[in-house]
Protein backbone atom coordinates (compact mmCIF):
# COMPACT_ATOMS: atom_id res chain seq x y z
CA UNK A 1 0.00 0.00 0.00
CA UNK A 2 1.80 3.15 -1.19
CA UNK A 3 0.79 6.52 -0.70
CA UNK A 4 0.34 9.15 -3.35
CA UNK A 5 3.09 11.67 -3.40
CA UNK A 6 1.10 14.55 -2.50
CA UNK A 7 -0.03 13.20 0.81
CA UNK A 8 4.13 12.44 1.77
CA UNK A 9 4.89 15.67 1.09
CA UNK A 10 2.40 17.09 3.32
CA UNK A 11 2.96 14.70 6.25
CA UNK A 12 3.46 16.38 9.76
CA UNK A 13 5.42 13.46 11.16
CA UNK A 14 8.64 14.87 13.03
CA UNK A 15 7.23 18.62 13.08
CA UNK A 16 7.28 18.43 17.11
CA UNK A 17 10.77 17.18 16.79
CA UNK A 18 12.46 19.83 15.16
CA UNK A 19 10.81 22.54 16.79
CA UNK A 20 12.10 21.22 20.09
CA UNK A 21 15.57 20.77 18.70
CA UNK A 22 15.71 24.69 17.44
CA UNK A 23 13.54 25.47 20.67
CA UNK A 24 15.64 23.74 23.60
CA UNK A 25 19.10 25.66 23.38
CA UNK A 26 16.73 29.49 23.74
CA UNK A 27 14.83 27.33 26.32
CA UNK A 28 17.94 25.78 28.62
CA UNK A 29 19.85 29.38 28.16
CA UNK A 30 16.73 31.28 29.80
CA UNK A 31 16.51 28.73 32.49
CA UNK A 32 20.32 28.98 33.01
CA UNK A 33 20.26 33.12 33.44
CA UNK A 34 17.08 32.75 35.90
CA UNK A 35 18.93 30.40 38.49
CA UNK A 36 22.03 32.72 38.29
CA UNK A 37 19.79 36.10 38.37
CA UNK A 38 18.32 33.71 41.70
CA UNK A 39 21.76 33.00 42.80
CA UNK A 40 22.81 37.06 42.96
CA UNK A 41 19.45 37.84 44.32
CA UNK A 42 20.52 35.43 47.41
CA UNK A 43 23.96 36.28 48.04
CA UNK A 44 22.87 40.22 47.77
CA UNK A 45 20.43 39.25 50.43
CA UNK A 46 22.91 37.96 52.79
CA UNK A 47 25.12 40.70 52.37
CA UNK A 48 22.77 43.13 53.35
CA UNK A 49 21.19 40.94 56.43
CA UNK A 50 24.96 41.06 57.41
CA UNK A 51 24.89 44.72 57.31
CA UNK A 52 21.82 45.18 59.55
CA UNK A 53 23.25 42.62 61.89
CA UNK A 54 26.75 44.81 61.95
CA UNK A 55 24.51 48.10 62.15
CA UNK A 56 22.84 47.30 64.88
CA UNK A 57 25.57 45.54 66.97
CA UNK A 58 27.54 48.55 66.38
CA UNK A 59 24.90 51.17 67.64
CA UNK A 60 24.08 49.95 70.61
CA UNK A 61 27.92 49.11 71.83
CA UNK A 62 30.29 51.72 73.01
CA UNK A 63 31.92 54.58 70.61
CA UNK A 64 34.86 53.11 71.21
CA UNK A 65 34.55 49.34 70.27
CA UNK A 66 31.78 49.98 67.39
CA UNK A 67 33.27 49.49 64.37
CA UNK A 68 35.30 46.44 65.46
CA UNK A 69 32.21 45.03 66.75
CA UNK A 70 30.43 45.86 64.17
CA UNK A 71 32.97 44.65 61.58
CA UNK A 72 33.03 41.03 63.86
CA UNK A 73 29.53 40.31 63.74
CA UNK A 74 28.96 40.75 60.05
CA UNK A 75 31.57 38.29 60.25
CA UNK A 76 30.07 35.88 62.22
CA UNK A 77 26.54 36.03 60.33
CA UNK A 78 28.87 35.13 57.11
CA UNK A 79 30.80 32.02 58.64
CA UNK A 80 27.46 31.04 59.75
CA UNK A 81 25.87 31.04 55.92
CA UNK A 82 27.21 28.38 53.48
CA UNK A 83 27.50 31.64 51.00
CA UNK A 84 31.22 32.02 49.31
CA UNK A 85 33.37 34.64 50.37
CA UNK A 86 36.05 35.04 48.26
CA UNK A 87 36.89 38.74 47.97
CA UNK A 88 34.53 40.29 50.67
CA UNK A 89 35.09 43.69 52.17
CA UNK A 90 33.27 44.16 55.18
CA UNK A 91 33.96 47.96 56.44
CA UNK A 92 32.11 49.03 59.81
CA UNK A 93 32.54 52.86 60.49
CA UNK A 94 31.45 55.52 63.47
CA UNK A 95 30.35 58.77 61.24
CA UNK A 96 29.05 62.39 62.57
CA UNK A 97 26.15 64.10 60.05
CA UNK A 98 26.60 67.86 60.10
CA UNK A 99 29.86 68.15 60.85
CA UNK A 100 31.91 68.29 63.62
CA UNK A 101 29.81 68.86 66.77
CA UNK A 102 26.38 68.64 65.36
CA UNK A 103 26.10 65.64 67.77
CA UNK A 104 24.21 63.18 64.79
CA UNK A 105 26.16 60.66 65.02
CA UNK A 106 25.45 57.12 62.57
CA UNK A 107 27.15 53.74 61.93
CA UNK A 108 27.59 52.90 58.30
CA UNK A 109 27.99 49.21 57.34
CA UNK A 110 29.54 48.34 54.04
CA UNK A 111 29.71 44.63 52.20
CA UNK A 112 31.09 44.01 49.35
CA UNK A 113 31.91 41.15 47.22
CA UNK A 114 32.17 40.18 43.20
CA UNK A 115 29.70 37.59 42.25
CA UNK A 116 30.86 34.85 40.55
CA UNK A 117 28.71 33.17 37.74
CA UNK A 118 28.93 28.85 37.80
CA UNK A 119 30.99 28.67 34.88
CA UNK A 120 34.26 29.01 35.99
CA UNK A 121 37.01 29.01 34.26
CA UNK A 122 37.97 28.68 30.39
CA UNK A 123 35.61 27.05 28.06
CA UNK A 124 36.51 25.44 24.84
CA UNK A 125 34.13 26.80 21.79
CA UNK A 126 35.38 24.55 19.35
CA UNK A 127 35.75 20.86 19.02
CA UNK A 128 39.29 20.81 19.20
CA UNK A 129 39.15 22.69 22.56
CA UNK A 130 40.76 25.80 21.09
CA UNK A 131 39.51 29.14 21.59
CA UNK A 132 38.55 29.61 25.36
CA UNK A 133 36.00 31.87 26.51
CA UNK A 134 36.75 33.17 30.24
CA UNK A 135 33.37 34.43 31.87
CA UNK A 136 33.59 38.03 32.61
CA UNK A 137 33.80 39.07 36.58
CA UNK A 138 31.71 42.30 36.32
CA UNK A 139 28.71 42.07 39.05
CA UNK A 140 29.89 43.54 42.38
CA UNK A 141 27.39 43.08 45.28
CA UNK A 142 27.38 45.64 47.37
CA UNK A 143 25.11 46.52 50.26
CA UNK A 144 24.78 49.42 52.78
CA UNK A 145 23.00 49.84 56.38
CA UNK A 146 23.09 53.12 58.28
CA UNK A 147 21.55 53.68 61.45
CA UNK A 148 21.35 56.31 63.68
CA UNK A 149 23.10 56.08 66.97
CA UNK A 150 21.15 57.11 70.13
CA UNK A 151 23.90 55.59 72.61
CA UNK A 152 27.15 57.95 72.03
Amino acid sequence: MTQPPKTILRSDRGQSLIEFALTLPMLLVVMFMVTEFGRALFQYNVLAQATREGARVAVVSGPGVAADSGEARMQRFLDATTMPQHDLDLNCAVEELGGEGSGIRVVRATASMPFRWILQGEMPTRADGTAPVTPDQGLVLQAETIMKSETF
